[in-house]
């Protein structure tokens, strides 16, 4: 289901994108940044396996860009960066090696000086941070027993349940998840603990994954497993894409059946656009980097603004809870899709911040 680079919009607006071999390894390491104009970027380490060096680029370019909006979206006072370290194919990635690679990443993220701080993401968690803690301090999300957020997976899941929550209350008019349908796409950590908690709730769950042995899970809390392909066609209430992006096509919206679209997939769309499609066909989609911001918010919150964990949440929560209800509100009186209302949202912080005072 993952869509052809040719079909994705490709940024290229960066103030650095570097590609550098590792010195342990030899790996390309991947450095997107796309703006510090509202303080140091933040983005995620993704360590996976590419067809080929194109998609890896791509990502990097279209992630590190997402990342500066949602932190400008949400007021965080940082910018956003992507690390992409693109593994060959039936490449056997060892403990050892992975921690090479870490040091190699550690390495290009210090030689820039603190102006892009390197998290978890797609292939890392926080104990991979605090390896690279080692070499650098420009580091986020790292483990609770080094003193951090213990990583991003909570807080994107805490935000993207506000989201949700928040996108119900205003399209279906209701505040309880029991017997809404919800389509899962993708049982990682955050479709993981959107599911059962919705399962608990006595929502109707369908979900899908490509990794087979997620199937004893949807078993587990009686949800509907499906292919992920017909889990994104599911007939819902909410559709929630919690895997790989730009899946959401010109081709795909025809045959979309969901109310709701809100996901922690990053770059759901494959082009801009396509959210105006949603919007033609009374689809309320709730942009990606709304929704799945509480990862970063949360993180940042109790690591760069030395907040309790207990006030991050609550600050993740309302401020996400805040956004989509500036977000759909403005849509409902406007020709403007939400994607382009809140990427607006977004550049104005960034155009107010490049302004001399």
């Amino acid at each position: 289901m993952e869509p052809e680079v040719s079909d994705l919009a490709i940024p290229t607006d960066h103030e650095v994108f570097q590609i550098k071999p590792g010195k342990r390894t030899g790996l390309p390491v991947m450095i997107g940044v796309h703006s510090t104009a509202l303080g140091p970027a933040i983005g995620g380490l993704r360590i996976k396996t590419y067809d080929d060096s194109a998609a890896g680029i791509a990502d990097v370019l279209r992630l590190s860009q997402a990342m500066t909006l949602k932190a400008a979206a949400i007021d965080n006072g940082s910018g956003g960066g992507k690390t992409v370290v693109p593994l060959p194919k039936d490449f056997m990635l060892t403990p050892q090696i992975k921690e090479a690679i870490l040091l190699d990443v550690a390495d290009h993220v210090h030689e820039l000086g603190g102006i892009y701080h390197v998290a978890p993401d797609v292939g890392t968690g926080p104990l991979d941070i605090d390896v690279i803690r080692r070499r650098t301090p420009f580091a986020g999300g790292y483990s609770k027993e080094a003193g951090g957020a213990g990583g991003t997976t909570y807080g994107t899941y805490i935000g993207l349940d506000t989201a949700i929550r928040a996108a119900v209350r205003r399209v279906l008019n209701t505040t309880s998840m029991k017997g809404a349908r919800v389509s899962i796409v993708g049982l990682g950590g955050i479709g993981t603990l959107i599911a059962r908690d919705y399962a608990a709730e006595g929502a109707v769950l369908t979900v899908s994954d490509i990794d087979l042995s997620r199937r004893d899970f949807a078993e587990e809390i009686g949800a509907k497993w499906v292919t992920p392909e017909d889990a994104l066609l599911a007939d819902c209430d909410v559709l929630a894409p919690c895997a790989l992006g730009g899946l959401l096509t010109h081709c795909k919206v025809p045959t979309l059946s969901a109310k709701i679209i809100c996901g922690a997939a990053n770059n759901q769309l494959a082009t801009d656009d396509v959210a105006d499609a949603l919007k033609a066909r009374g689809i309320v989609y709730v942009p990606d980097f709304i929704a799945n911001a509480g990862g970063l918010m949360y993180a940042s919150g109790i690591e760069f603004h030395h907040r309790s964990e207990a006030g991050s949440e609550t600050h993740t929560r309302e401020g996400i809870a805040r956004n989509v209800d500036i977000v759909l509100s403005e849509a409902e009186r406007s020709v403007l899709s939400t994607h382009s209302i809140a990427i607006d949202l977004a550049l104005a912080r960034l155009d107010a911040a490049s302004k001399p005072v």
